[in-house]
């Protein structure tokens, strides 16, 4: 029998592993941080609540919906503001202010929308909880099974597509030279809308996830956002097999880190949980900015060096 915290770190670092990808490959090929990006995970939220708290059908329903709603939202966001931004000369800080202002005008869309459902329909949409619209299977919650095998599938069609399919090998050669990729006849400008209808889609489907489990509305974004960008940074900002790292990392540090020192500490340490993000953002910086995976690839090549030092000596 799983724990409650096993089963909570399960269901959350699949949620982590999605959204942190996302972010990670917009960072890829924009160059900026892009701040909305918890933003669209809200919108699945909400959708998904809309879904299945004032319509009546299953949250599960809602995944496939949620996954194309942010997707077309991610679209909207580059065709009318980063793209224009960008012919304009705009530069990367511009651009990341501008997601910042962004974020903020979906959370109030959001929370308009928020009072429209409590003044109408009587519901309130602020820590909503989905867990008793959830199946239950050999005594666990649905999501427990649906939320990893989701995150598998996307990681692994992410992966097939990016190293199978040409127009994926297109994008990664887009995040690597896009004078190059240019040159050479790829369409820019269809990878862009292709890589932020994925990024969106990912978040918006992560945020469908979210209710299922845990408590959750409108004022989570902020804190959703640091955890994000924490496990990102900590797996390497410019690596999405890395953001998989740093998902899962930061969910053990937020559910597996604290309880371990509830236990030797006391109840008051719960309290400080939220700062976890900004100090594993912090220390990732000042130790190893490429994150896990910097590590990973430094140890590489310090291998390889051996391996040809050993090979001269032997062929001497």
């Amino acid at each position: 029998m799983l724990s409650p915290v096993a089963v909570g770190v399960i269901i959350y670092a699949s949620m982590l592993v999605i959204l942190c990808v996302g972010f990670s490959l917009t960072h890829m090929i924009e160059k900026f941080p892009n701040f909305a990006h918890a933003s669209y995970a809200t919108i699945g939220t909400m959708f998904t609540y809309t879904f299945t708290r004032l319509w009546g059908y299953s949250p599960y329903l809602a995944w496939p919906l949620a996954f194309l709603l942010g997707g077309c939202v991610g679209v909207v966001l580059y065709l009318l503001v980063v793209r224009p931004m960008q012919n304009a000369g705009s530069g990367g800080v511009s651009l990341t202010f501008a997601m910042f202002a962004l974020s903020i005008l979906l959370g109030a869309i959001l929370a308009v929308y928020s009072f429209w459902v409590l003044m109408t329909r009587g519901f309130r949409t602020s820590g909503f909880l989905l867990k008793r619209y959830d199946l239950v299977l050999s005594g666990y919650p649905g999501v427990l099974f649906a939320a990893p095998f989701v995150c598998i599938l996307l990681v692994v069609s992410l992966h097939l597509f990016l190293t199978k399919v040409k127009f994926g090998i297109a994008i990664r050669a887009t995040t690597e030279d896009p004078e190059l990729a240019i040159s050479i006849g790829i369409n820019i400008f269809r990878v862009h809308v292709v890589s932020w209808f994925l990024t969106g889609a990912m978040s918006g489907l992560a945020g469908a996830v979210i209710p299922l489990w845990l408590p959750t509305g409108l004022g989570g974004t902020d804190e959703l956002l640091m955890v994000i960008i924490a496990g990102s940074v900590l797996g390497g900002l410019n690596n999405i097999y890395g953001a998989i790292l740093g998902g899962i990392a930061m969910a053990l540090a937020q559910k597996v880190l604290p309880s371990m020192l509830i236990r030797a500490l006391g109840v008051w340490i719960g309290s400080y949980e939220p700062m976890a993000p900004i100090l594993v953002i912090v220390a990732t910086l000042m130790i190893e900015p490429n994150g896990i995976t910097g590590i990973l690839n430094r140890k590489h090549t310090s291998l390889h060096k051996i391996r040809m030092s050993i090979n001269r000596i032997s062929g001497s």
